[in-house]
């Protein structure tokens, strides 16, 4: 029985330093570090993940001193011992971030949700896996790639006027053109996302993987059309390829940059500033407009690529925020949730919406990447109506 309890106690230290080399890969992505360097940390990373666990019951389970072998704890080697109080640490912080996830809920603002499901494969009725890079993860058994969320959400926002109330925006995120997933797999995608007929399109970065893959907007992003414009910014993987050649692209296909800038148009007699924020790979967050002495609009939309910025959002006053990157964190496992997120809070904004101090957020879990992997955690796209809250009569 005591060898069962030893058992238990290495396992919860493995899963410990597993969250701390987990907690070092997710803040560092956070980060603009280009991808050589994130690419060398990862494989680091394999190797402590894989490499512990195997040391550790073998030295300290069955060799010395051998716990899992009638050995006792106090003849452990002194260094152990931080190593274990390390350990231990993680493994509190793997609970946080697990009951985080089971409790999660989401805010009362959102009072509707309806999802539907389509299979892009199946609907298409041909292959779709290209020769791009990881196109092997794209066949495995169970993998969730190609079935894609399209999710319809309502909000009820607080400053919303009561002229826009019904407005809609199409959220699209992290499309990672790369050719591992083939055009048709986008186009079809945005084929159906512009059935949807929103007043506002708006794309939150992360567009190419692969610079070769950028002539597949004239069938795809080009195809959307909304009456209040189409908007966007570029992310990281943006920032890694050939960024300003990108954002050309885009704006000459009359999508609108609104990247370290904000652009206020004015609808059914009031004023919508939307701005957007590459931070901290590329630009500098936007200046308001009422932070230069100049008027203020009535409702403010931020797109930052990284949930990342949701503070500072919040400390800005802005009413809602759009962002994806983290892709849901790609894998999920059943009760403990997504375990790699590119985030400096972890796992806690990886998906789904969030309110803090008046302002509220979406983060999508992005249409790919390129690690073309899903599990439990659909590709998604979003079309967002906004209901403005209605007036209670004295």
């Amino acid at each position: 029985m005591e060898e069962w309890i030893n058992g238990l106690i290495l396992l919860i230290l493995a899963i410990g330093h597993f969250e701390l080399w987990v907690t070092f890969i997710n803040r560092t992505h956070a980060l603009p570090i280009h991808e050589p360097t994130l690419k060398k940390m990862r494989h680091i990373t394999y190797v402590m993940l894989l490499g512990f666990p195997l040391v550790l019951f073998g030295a300290v389970g069955l060799y010395s001193p051998g716990v899992l072998v009638g050995g006792e704890w106090s003849r452990l080697s002194f260094w152990w011992k931080p190593v274990f109080v390390l350990c231990v640490l993680g493994f509190l912080g793997f609970l946080v971030s697990v009951f985080r996830h089971l409790f999660y809920r989401v805010p009362r603002l959102q009072t509707e949700s309806h999802s539907e499901m389509i299979d892009i494969r199946e609907k298409l009725g041909h292959e779709l896996i290209g020769d791009g890079p990881y196109h092997y993860l794209a066949g495995l058994p169970f993998n969730e790639i190609f079935c894609v969320e399209f999710s319809r959400k309502t909000f009820v926002m607080e400053r919303l006027p009561a002229a826009w109330d019904g407005l809609t925006i199409l959220h699209l995120s992290d499309l990672h053109f790369s050719g591992t997933l083939t055009r048709d797999y986008f186009g079809e995608l945005c084929r159906i996302a512009g059935e949807s007929q929103p007043d506002l399109i708006i794309f939150s970065g992360d567009l190419l993987d692969e610079m070769h893959c950028l002539d597949w907007l004239d069938e795809t992003l080009e195809q959307l059309e909304a009456p209040l414009g189409r908007y966007f910014i570029l992310g990281n993987h943006d920032w890694n390829q050939q960024s300003e050649q990108i954002r050309t692209a885009l704006t000459r296909r009359g999508w609108m940059d609104v990247s370290s800038q904000t652009l206020q148009l004015e609808y059914a007699g009031h004023s919508l500033l939307i701005a957007g924020t590459e931070v901290p790979w590329m630009g500098e967050h936007p200046v308001l407009p009422a932070q230069r002495g100049e008027g203020a609009a009535d409702f403010l939309l931020l797109v930052s690529h990284t949930p990342d910025n949701f503070y500072w959002a919040c400390s800005q006053g802005y009413d809602l925020v759009l962002a994806g990157h983290t892709h849901g964190g790609q894998v999920r496992l059943p009760v403990v949730g997504p375990v790699f997120a590119p985030s400096v809070h972890g796992t806690r904004y990886t998906s789904g919406t969030f309110y803090r101090k008046k302002t509220l957020l979406h983060v999508s879990r992005g249409v790919s990447g390129i690690h073309p992997l899903r599990f439990l955690c659909p590709p998604e796209f979003s079309l967002l109506t906004l209901r403005a809250r209605p007036v209670v009569e004295t």
